[in-house]
């Protein structure tokens, strides 16, 4: 960019840092109450995969697989229930904090001149990529514990037990296998380990493209030197 864009860098960074705060405290009281209610469901979805494992221990009877599905799909109904109140404000924490480490990631490569900038924008860009960590790192935990029976489930098929018994763990593993059971941003997507990546991803294709576009003054100069010279 020229040097007559310069003269926004630093009201718009100032403009989106407090869109930014803004969104973020509105968003920080319902991202504790998610926390709080994703590690608690983290914890009971562990007590139920606990209680597989001893079911599956002392050779489990159709009682046990019964109440253990039971118990799972309650848990289940009650993620969906908090999903439904929460994912719109989640797709808001994505997207706001995307916004937020594009435009600071833009102006710390752009930006040569400046350190008070670069602070500023770096100081930013730290706050947002903690706020996607939390929100990713709160949804891949409540995935992998809702899912993690499901290893136990496909080794029980293979034991000599009765058909009820064997009919009940196999329906219980078609559920778990065919369902993502976690929280999702607006049902576009459920924040599994995937999501990781996809957000690795982006940032980093992000930064290659800024990169590419980089403003280069050397060119400028050799250009105006060759014109000289001709």
């Amino acid at each position: 960019m020229g040097d007559t864009s310069s003269d926004w860098y630093w009201p718009s960074l100032v403009l989106s840092s407090i869109i930014g705060g803004v969104t973020s405290l509105l968003n920080h009281s319902l991202l504790l109450l998610f926390l709080s209610i994703s590690l608690l469901l983290t914890y009971e979805y562990d007590n139920c995969t606990l209680k597989l494992t001893k079911a599956f221990g002392r050779s489990a009877n159709e009682d046990d697989i019964e109440d253990i599905r039971g118990y799972h799909a309650s848990l289940t109904d009650l993620v969906e229930h908090v999903c439904a109140l929460i994912s719109k404000h989640v797709a808001a924490g994505y997207v706001s904090s995307f916004l937020i480490v594009y435009f600071c990631l833009y102006s710390i490569i752009n930006d040569e001149k400046s350190s008070g900038k670069i602070g500023i924008a770096a100081a930013a860009l730290y706050i947002s990529i903690l706020h996607l960590i939390a929100l990713t790192y709160i949804g891949v935990r409540l995935h992998e514990a809702a899912h993690r029976p499901l290893k136990l489930l496909l080794d029980m098929t293979g034991e000599n037990m009765p058909d009820r018994v064997i009919g009940l763990v196999t329906l219980f593993a078609n559920k778990l296998s065919q369902r993502q059971i976690g929280i999702s941003a607006l049902g576009l997507m459920t924040i599994t380990k995937d999501t990781i990546l996809t957000i690795i991803g982006t940032l980093l294709t992000y930064v290659f493209i800024v990169i590419q576009f980089k403003p280069d003054s050397t060119v400028g100069f050799q250009c105006n030197g060759n014109a000289t010279t001709a």
